[in-house]
């Protein structure tokens, strides 16, 4: 379980309001499935007005995946919050989501349908959302692009959005950028955030974040301009103690003609410390020409690794990932799955193997 708490300051500007500053309080928590089976978040931001007046708004969402098959994976989500804007406006919220990934090396896609309700006072109204989207993940940049057509009630809208997550060294740059088209009575233009996370140390970070968001007719937010700056304390990782890892018979995997491939002993991993939670992973496959890296720390998605120019039976990425025990698998040359040479071989939840490493 990880959590975090921001506190800050922030310049907002409600569509129809004046500009206002206020403090800002936002804590956050979220548990990850040991195995990737799933995970639940919850989250709430509180803002103070130099008016005196208050807003707070609470969301709590979840989602539970199914075992990969080949390439694609299914995914059941649901989500629930409330809203109340200076005690004028009211909202709630609880949908259910389904969701096909389709999965791929370093990259992927998906199509979902939502349904669910959300209320405004005493009045509610019907939710329905179609989305369809796109991702590529490289070792230190992830992209995004999807399109989602709302229908609330009688009130219907289009987005189209596109973000990007950057990492340079413990710096990370989060943008989003997208336009609201086709609606009726769910406004329309074009909207962006951007984000900048500078950690100060193990368990803190400045954040600076601003941009403009649309009126989200599901979760009741209203469309604002906002500038914040915030001091973040976390990530808190409220580990329980982990089962220990119990080796295992390796049974041969079946390639797809039936034959058996016994996984090779040259899958080798090797991992170096950098600061903070900053460690690179290198792979020596001698005569792989592509090699991927599966993990909890890559929500596991596949990540191409980038062949060593000295060793060329070397592959190399570096990851953010935090101090403690985790699971990872490695493939070369789109084969099966397996767990590199170098861990500790277990069961996992899908009645296959994965290794196992720690992190000290």
């Amino acid at each position: 379980m990880v959590a975090t708490l921001d506190g800050g300051v922030s310049a907002v500007k409600y569509d129809g309001f004046l500009l206002s500053g206020a403090a800002s309080l936002t804590p956050s928590v979220r548990w990850d499935h040991p195995g990737g089976r799933g995970f639940i978040s919850g989250r709430s931001t509180y803002l103070r007005f130099e008016s005196g007046n208050r807003s707070i708004d609470m969301s709590v969402s979840g989602s539970w995946f199914t075992p990969p098959a080949r390439h694609w994976r299914g995914e059941l989500g649901i989500a629930s919050g409330a809203s109340d804007y200076a005690s004028i406006a009211s909202f709630s919220h609880g949908v259910a989501e389904a969701r096909i990934h389709l999965l791929g090396a370093g990259r992927g896609g998906w199509i979902s349908a939502t349904l669910g309700r959300t209320s405004f006072g005493a009045g509610s109204r019907p939710v329905g959302v179609v989305a369809m989207g796109v991702w590529l993940l490289r070792t230190d940049l992830a992209m995004f692009a999807a399109l989602d057509r709302s229908f609330i009630g009688d009130t219907a809208y289009t987005d189209v959005r596109s973000s990007a997550r950057l990492q340079r060294g413990a710096v990370t740059f989060e943008g989003a950028i997208g336009a609201r088209v086709l609606s009726r009575g769910g406004g329309r233009g074009v909207y962006g955030e951007a984000t900048t996370t500078v950690p100060l140390g193990r368990r803190t970070a400045v954040v600076l974040s601003g941009g403009r968001y649309p009126t989200d007719a599901v979760s009741g937010s209203i469309a604002a301009r906002y500038v914040t700056l915030a001091l973040r304390l976390g990530a808190i990782g409220m580990r329980r103690a982990a089962p220990r890892a119990l080796p295992v018979q390796i049974q041969p995997n079946s390639g797809s003609d039936g034959s058996t491939i016994d996984p090779p002993a040259d899958m080798r991993l090797e991992m170096r410390m950098g600061a903070e939670d900053d460690v690179g992973l290198t792979i020596y496959a001698p005569g792989a020409s592509a090699v991927e890296i599966s993990g909890d720390f890559t929500d596991w998605r596949p990540v191409p690794l980038s062949r060593k120019q000295i060793n060329g039976d070397a592959w190399e990425a570096r990851f953010h990932i935090p101090r403690g025990i985790h699971r990872i698998n490695v493939r070369r040359d789109g084969g099966p799955w397996m767990a590199p040479a170098g861990t500790t071989r277990s069961n996992d939840d899908y009645d296959g193997e994965v290794g196992v490493f720690v992190l000290p």
